[in-house]
């Protein structure tokens, strides 16, 4: 029996200025959630483009201390997100991205047109989906990352959860007054 492990993902988040430059902070791989199936069943199997990847989670924790980074599995979906709610200082932004993927080729593929997509999101607004605050001004670290596909927008309980990404200490982004926090995701399909 084969199992499919060519469906890989690198992960880039940048510092967005006040004036829309991007400068790269960190890169590193994602896991790829079980998730990932049930999209791809309604996408190929269907064709129901509501199940396309279309937002980012950003997960965010105030606190003035290095956020601890969960354990996870590639079973867990949308379940670990709705239980932020129950945390003082945990929460989410739900987000669009900010365009269609973009296709690309992986390098070393010439004979395909392109077997990659690049995602790219960036934090909006000053309050996570659970209430909390998204702000400088509260100790607001971003530490964790998922990427989506939300079907009914006005219903995150139906979101599948394609990829997740948690960053250690050093790679942990505080919210800055005067900038965003931007991701570039790039999945490959080889």
């Amino acid at each position: 029996m084969e199992t499919l492990s060519n469906v890989s993902g690198i992960v880039s988040l940048f510092d967005i200025d006040q004036h829309g430059r991007w400068s790269k902070l960190s890169e590193s791989a994602n896991q790829i959630q079980w998730g990932w199936g049930e999209i791809a069943c309604h996408l190929f199997g269907d064709g129901n483009k509501d199940y396309r990847i279309n937002a980012m989670y950003i997960e965010f924790e105030n606190t003035a201390l290095i956020p601890s980074t969960p354990s996870y599995e590639r079973s867990e979906g949308v379940e670990y997100y709705e239980n932020l709610a129950l945390s003082a200082t945990k929460d989410y932004l739900r987000v669009p991205l900010i365009a269609a993927p973009a296709k690309g080729l992986a390098s070393g593929y010439s004979n395909l047109n392109f077997n990659q997509l690049t995602f790219l999101a960036q934090t909006a607004g000053t309050q996570g989906t659970h209430g909390k605050t998204f702000s400088d001004t509260v100790n607001s670290k971003v530490y964790g990352l998922a990427l989506v596909a939300a079907p009914v927008w006005s219903d995150s309980t139906q979101d599948l959860i394609f990829a997740r990404k948690y960053y250690a200490t050093a790679d942990q982004v505080m919210k800055q007054a005067s900038s965003q926090i931007g991701v570039s995701w790039v999945e490959k399909f080889k």
